[in-house]
């Protein structure tokens, strides 16, 4: 059967409310995007929140998760969220950038040690007074912070083993000025591209190479088409999963405090799923045959370094000084 497409999806979407049959109009049925595909962790906490969102309000809560771009590329997703047509989007905070700038500062390279670092600074008041009260105000409901990972380096042909390897490489990035500012400062030629083209990107050779999580790289197949694996672990990539404002305040208080208990429950089986995957990853990545390279971090960093200043012009430096005193 054909995939419907995401403009019809979408008038499904609004068409939802009116199509139901009498004596039920008291469930409410969130649609939630996402560019991921089904397996990934980010999927599998979704589904749990689905599950825990039903139960907690007896029948009267549903979440229609949408994977692997069904209804549209990342930025058509964020706009329909922004507008209200779309309730709910789990992706990345660096996507966010388009439309909440300031959360550009989370994309500080080499920002944090570790996953704990991560999330004590996430949910911490520095991130809910100068982000998430910025999010709200541009009709971007951000719930929770679900996942942190770090990202690494993947190329088609030439392997990485130092930043000089890098020079004039066309890399994918998120579209994200921080992501395109530390590949230029590397020496690469970054190349923003919707997550859902880069398969075909690098298999076709427009692309020489992309970034991201180990788990990412396995379970989107792009190891099939980009043989080399760097361990450069550049950027923190912070999975959030942000809903609709307009439609947030429109949920009455029983289903919001369901929506936070259910969200949370997510993001713990996210957490949960991360680690089994992550444990095994970089062993089935060994066993595919990628080849895998452990360049010296100390130019990377200093590299993400030279990229700081830029941060403070465009983000101001009162934002970023105080991000960087949060977690130094």
């Amino acid at each position: 059967m054909k995939r419907r497409t995401a403009t019809s999806l979408l008038v499904t979407a609004l068409a939802a409310p009116f199509l139901r049959p009498a004596g039920a109009q008291d469930v409410r049925t969130l649609r939630i995007g996402s560019a991921l595909d089904p397996q990934h962790p980010i999927l599998v906490g979704a589904r749990r929140m689905a599950e825990m969102a039903e139960a907690e309000s007896g029948g009267r809560l549903k979440i229609s998760l949408f994977p692997s771009s069904q209804l549209g590329a990342q930025r058509e997703m964020w706009q329909n969220v922004q507008a209200g047509v779309l309730d709910g989007i789990i992706d990345a905070s660096a996507s966010m950038v388009t439309f909440v700038p300031q959360f550009g500062v989370l994309d500080l390279p080499y920002l944090v040690a570790d996953e704990a670092a991560a999330f004590r600074l996430l949910d911490g008041p520095v991130v809910e007074e100068e982000l998430v009260r910025r999010a709200a105000a541009s009709n971007l409901r951000v719930v929770n912070f679900w996942e942190v990972t770090f990202r690494n380096i993947y190329t088609r042909s030439k392997p990485v083993a130092a930043v000089a390897d890098l020079r004039g490489m066309k890399i994918r990035v998120i579209p994200n000025p921080s992501f395109i500012a530390l590949f230029r400062s590397l020496g690469a030629a970054p190349t923003p591209m919707a997550f859902g083209e880069v398969y075909t990107a690098l298999q076709q050779g427009v692309l020489d190479g992309a970034e991201n999580d180990n788990v990412t790289f396995l379970t989107s197949r792009h190891l099939e088409v980009a043989r080399n694996l760097a361990i450069t672990n550049h950027m923190m990539l912070v999975n959030t999963f942000v809903m609709s404002e307009r439609n947030w305040t429109r949920l009455p208080e029983d289903m919001k405090a369901v929506m936070r208990k259910a969200s949370l429950e997510g993001r713990r089986a996210v957490a949960e799923d991360r680690r089994a995957k992550d444990s095994g990853a970089m062993e089935a990545i060994r066993a595919a045959g990628v080849n895998i390279t452990q360049p010296d971090l100390a130019p990377f960093r200093e590299a993400g370094r030279k990229t700081y200043g830029q941060f403070e012009e465009r983000l101001g430096k009162q934002l970023v000084d105080r991000i960087v005193a949060t977690v130094g």
